[in-house]
């Protein structure tokens, strides 16, 4: 048994693949970590570049060819065979911190958690790099290395959501309530950072920089212009995720966790109000749309107590809420005023980065 599977789904990574695993395999991981290679159905060399690791490191690679699924997909043909102890997901544009990933080895020889928590860089095209932490303005209330319960974690208010560059589980408790990703559409990364959260009993955080999420890549799927093109699939993705809590009986869990979830999905909602509504270019924005979107995403509010909602910038300055002048205008701000809006985002989030987040 190893004690880490990591699943890097791939496609047409041919040029990337190989600084992913680079990262990975050096002396001190290879007993210890099992590295799945998913191939998607690459029509570029990915699938040789995978199969030349697992020649040379047969204990610890293994590939996976199968047709395209899209990034779902991936997760849900290596998870059933996943040999770890723990599971987590390296996408094959990004790559590892290598010597936090012997540091995270030792650590995880030494702790038993659902739930296991690590910092990751995000890597802009400007070559700047944010490092990001689950702390408020600098504040790290948790001691690393400690094991909490999940939801004397929630109660403090300090967790508004996890990225899934952060998270490593415990493969146990994946497959115990039959996790499944969906298939055929993407950003379904945000189900492998939300459905654990239903059923965790503890967490552990590591002071560990360890994820390096590459954002310089052009056609990254949370390029903004690719977001624009992909807002459907997005939408898609909220649906699913809000008829995966209608499956649950949440009334089972803690009060602090259904506060958590409903805070969860009211930011979901509120992001694809945010997306519309200050986002995507105005000539992308089709206001029949967006009225049918909002009356159903208003039901499921109204339905499982999500909410209230409103759509304020980012900047925390401008306190003029999108979503009331929606309301009130069946239209978007004015484009002056969106411009003013991003400029004041722009300095604000480069002061946040600056100041915070170093």
């Amino acid at each position: 048994m190893k004690l880490l599977s990591l699943i890097i789904p791939t496609y047409n990574m041919e040029a990337l693949l190989p600084r992913c695993l680079d990262s990975l395999l050096v002396p001190e991981t290879l007993e210890r970590l099992e590295v799945m290679v998913v191939n998607d159905g690459s029509k570029d060399g990915s699938l040789a570049v995978a199969n030349r690791y697992k020649e040379r490191f047969p204990q610890t690679v293994t590939v996976i060819d199968k047709p395209n699924g899209n990034y779902g997909s991936t997760i849900n043909a290596a998870l059933p065979v996943a040999q770890g102890k723990y599971v987590k997901v390296l996408d094959s544009d990004d790559w590892f911190d290598t010597t936090a990933l012997v540091e995270f080895l030792d650590k995880l020889e030494a702790v038993e958690a659902d739930m296991v928590i690590t910092h990751f860089s995000i890597l802009h095209d400007d070559g700047s790099r944010e490092v990001t932490k689950y702390n408020v303005y600098g504040r790290e209330p948790y001691d690393y290395g400690k094991v909490y319960a999940l939801d004397d974690v929630l109660k403090d208010g300090y967790i508004r959501f996890f990225l899934m560059h952060a998270l490593t589980y415990r493969t146990a408790l994946l497959r115990d309530f039959g996790y499944r990703q969906t298939e055929g559409i993407s950003y379904t990364d945000t189900e492998w950072a939300c459905y654990p959260v239903f059923y965790a009993k503890d967490i552990v955080f590591f002071d560990i920089n360890l994820y390096q999420y590459n954002l310089a890549r052009e056609g990254q799927t949370m390029d903004p212009k690719v977001i624009a093109r992909s807002l459907g699939q997005m939408e898609q993705m909220t649906r699913q995720l809000i008829r995966f809590y209608g499956t649950q009986d949440v009334s089972q869990l803690s009060y602090t966790r259904q506060a958590f979830l409903r805070q969860y999905y009211t930011n979901r909602i509120r992001l694809m109000y945010k997306c519309h509504l200050l986002d995507i270019p105005r000539d992308q924005f089709d206001a029949d749309h967006f009225a049918e979107l909002e009356k159903e995403l208003t039901e499921a509010c109204e339905q499982y107590g999500f909410g209230p909602i409103r759509l304020y910038p980012e900047n925390k300055i401008i306190r003029t809420d999108a979503l009331r002048y929606w309301y009130h205008y069946h239209r978007r701000w004015p484009r002056w005023f969106e411009v003013f809006n991003h400029m004041v985002d722009k300095v604000m989030k480069w002061l946040f980065v600056h100041i915070f987040k170093r």
